[in-house]
């Protein structure tokens, strides 16, 4: 599944201006001499496209300037272990990679993160930003190695940006084809094709709204939360919402419906759990008392997922081989994440 982890998704050096989730371009790459063309990226970490762990340079490594292709991630191949003792040990050679021919060849990851500020009493602190990829791992190259897709028509709200190695007057035609043979798939490499971006101001486009009521009482402070789900089209799960409250602020927990609330020590934090939010069951309540004052309780945090569905649409219509026109069978996972901070 897609791992809905803190680690937001890098955008390396493709990265859109003033997005949370890029980073910065590097200014020279680590480039194997035998690869004559662009490497698929296989990590999209935020602390980096590949990382290299420092020490002696292996042989056959150099540091060289910026080749056309190499905008993406900075540049960065991260060969295996079995091609590096190859080129030290000729003799040795790396066994090809397994292929599970139950599997479907290709796996698609649509990913998306939709990040913002909230005022305490509801409504953005600034802009909510969106931001989304298109990635692909080819299972098996043999099959699935020129792998291409052709897509329903992309909403022009959105910034996109190709990868490199693929042919962009395809993309403007709505299909994600690398731009020669030499440039295909590796088997196992999780390789970025399609990165978006939007920005709201807009209340609305976020699908829930919270409104916290902070009241000071004689021995601290009073907190009453309503979270509603404003979009009936969204259904929101995993919904984690959390309060900082120090332990000796004695946090006690009058109300949550629906869900459950619990005050964890091992984090200082009061946490609300909703295992589903929609247009059944679209409003919550928490109440809690800590004997503290309202500064110190914010910011809260309010995160969910959605799943089967992206902010920016998103649809394959086919996947076929771009040299021999057979379809491609392929699995595909859709989600999009929710991160909030409210009163920060």
């Amino acid at each position: 599944g897609i791992s809905s982890s803190d680690n937001p998704t890098s955008l390396g050096s493709m990265s859109f201006k003033d997005s949370s989730m890029g980073m910065s371009s590097m200014t020279s790459g680590v480039t194997m001499e035998s690869s004559p063309s662009p490497p698929w990226t296989s990590s999209m970490n935020d602390d980096g496209p590949a990382t290299l762990k420092p020490g002696a340079p292996k042989k056959g490594m150099m540091l060289g300037k910026k080749k056309p292709g190499d905008t993406m991630f900075g540049g960065f191949t991260d060969p295996a272990p079995a091609q590096a003792d190859a080129e030290e040990k000729p003799v040795e050679q790396a066994a090809p990679p397994t292929v599970n021919p139950l599997l479907d060849p290709v796996k698609v990851d649509i990913e998306e993160k939709i990040t913002a500020d909230l005022e305490v009493e509801g409504g953005l602190s600034g802009e909510a930003v969106c931001t989304g990829q298109f990635q692909v791992t080819v299972m098996d190259a043999a099959k699935a190695g020129l792998v291409c897709f052709k897509l329903a028509p992309q909403n022009q709200e959105f910034k996109y940006k190709v990868h490199p190695n693929l042919n962009k007057a395809s993309h403007a035609n709505n299909i994600l084809e690398v731009r020669d043979e030499s440039r295909a798939f590796r088997a196992n490499a999780p390789a970025p094709l399609l990165k978006w971006q939007l920005k709201s101001s807009d209340d609305a486009f976020l699908p829930v709204s919270l409104s916290c009521w902070p009241t000071s009482t004689s021995d601290g402070t009073q907190i009453v939360l309503e979270l509603e789900l404003t979009d009936d089209n969204v259904t929101l799960e995993d919904v984690h919402i959390r309060f900082p409250a120090s332990q000796s602020s004695r946090p006690a927990i009058s109300s949550a419906e629906p869900g459950e609330a619990i005050y964890d020590p091992s984090m200082q934090q009061v946490h609300w759990q909703i295992q589903q939010l929609d247009k059944s069951d679209s409003t919550g309540t928490l109440e809690f008392a800590a004997g503290a004052d309202s500064a110190s309780l914010m910011p809260f945090t309010f995160e969910a997922v959605r799943r089967g569905q992206t902010r920016c649409p998103m649809d394959i219509v086919e996947c076929y081989h771009q040299a021999r026109k057979d379809p491609i069978s392929f699995t595909l996972e859709k989600a999009c994440i929710y991160e909030l901070r409210i009163g920060a």
